[in-house]
């Protein structure tokens, strides 16, 4: 039986590393554990898919402040949010927001920059909600 979840875990982590039904199995089959040898069969399981699962979060890094911003992206002035809050260039800044590849790594906001680029949005959300334009 625990092979057999195995087996239908490894299909959809093949197809869908990071979709809910891979989760709701996996913990399905974690609960399910009762012996030594079952906990073993599972080690063994996740050490072969970890190489896919690992490609798989890291690729939900990448994307995941350009999937945030997706909607306000247009919105935004790079250059503006670089130089006024950074003190960078656009492109570095533009290089976290898409985890660009520099060096042969993918490029991200420390939680320091992220917390900064947080009261930049934060910063001129204010600003935009007190200005009233009038004759």
């Amino acid at each position: 039986m625990l092979q057999k979840k195995l087996n239908e875990l490894g299909k959809l982590i093949e197809s869908e590393p990071t979709s809910p039904e891979v989760i709701r199995l996996a913990r399905e089959i974690k609960s399910e554990c009762r012996s030594s040898e079952e906990e073993a069969m599972v080690e063994v399981f996740v050490g072969s898919h970890l190489p896919m699962l690992t490609a798989s979060v890291e690729s939900l890094h990448e994307d995941a402040v350009k999937l945030q911003l997706d909607e306000v992206s247009d919105m935004l002035n790079l250059s503006y949010i670089a130089r006024k809050y950074f003190k960078k260039s656009r492109a570095w800044l533009s290089q976290r927001v898409n985890g660009s590849m520099v060096n042969g790594k993918p490029c991200r906001f420390t939680a320091m920059e992220l917390d900064t680029f947080n009261n930049a949005l934060r910063d001129m959300s204010s600003r935009l909600s007190a200005v009233t334009l009038r004759y």
